[in-house]
């Protein structure tokens, strides 16, 4: 063997390792690039989440007290509570608009961002949620025979305590759900 294919052989050999080295560089780089997109987009996921999350809580928190304060003396028997709340204009309220928006839309590979309770958490609420809006519903929607029968009794004069004494059952099971979403700590951990 002479010098020239030593040579050759040792430039070859020189050109490969210093190819394999760029290559693991390059590779090096485009995973730590990628890892930090990914930890990017689990920061904004869980950024608008939190915000949604606590959003939708604080929304049924200032409702919740809005329509509590309707009754003024701050009744503590539920029927009487309803009652004072419905002559003090509960049918007139509506329920915040509740967003569901980014838990619906979260990306598959950003519910790695979640921890396993945090996303029941976050199940949990949005469900007492809806919850609080079916309950909500039912408790301030006059039928077409209840407002016959409110009517009917007295000129309707008694109307808030008759529909109270009807509901009451419904409203200790909104404020169940209520304090599901306010009262429990925040899904998110905040």
């Amino acid at each position: 063997m002479n010098n020239t294919t030593i040579g050759d052989i040792g430039g070859v050999f020189l050109a490969s390792v210093s190819g394999v080295i760029v290559a693991l560089v390059g590779q090096y780089l485009q995973v730590r690039h990628e890892n930090e997109n990914l930890r990017r987009l689990f920061l904004s996921a869980r950024r608008l989440l939190a915000l949604e999350v606590e959003n939708n809580r604080a929304s049924l928190d200032a409702f919740w007290h809005t329509i509590n304060g309707l009754d003024a003396e701050q009744h503590k028997d539920s029927t009487e509570h309803l009652a004072a709340m419905l002559y003090g204009g509960l049918l007139g309220y509506e329920l915040p608009h509740w967003s569901f928006v980014r838990w619906e839309r979260l990306e598959a590979e950003t519910f790695a961002a979640f921890g396993e309770k945090e996303l029941a958490g976050i199940d949990q609420m949005n469900r007492a949620l809806r919850r609080v809006t079916e309950l909500y519903s039912s408790l301030t929607t006059l039928t077409v025979d209840d407002k016959a029968r409110l009517e009917k009794n007295m000129g309707g004069r008694f109307w808030g305590n008759d529909l109270a004494r009807d509901r009451y059952p419904t409203y200790d099971k909104l404020a169940d759900a209520v304090a599901q979403v306010v009262a429990a700590p925040s899904p998110m951990g905040k």
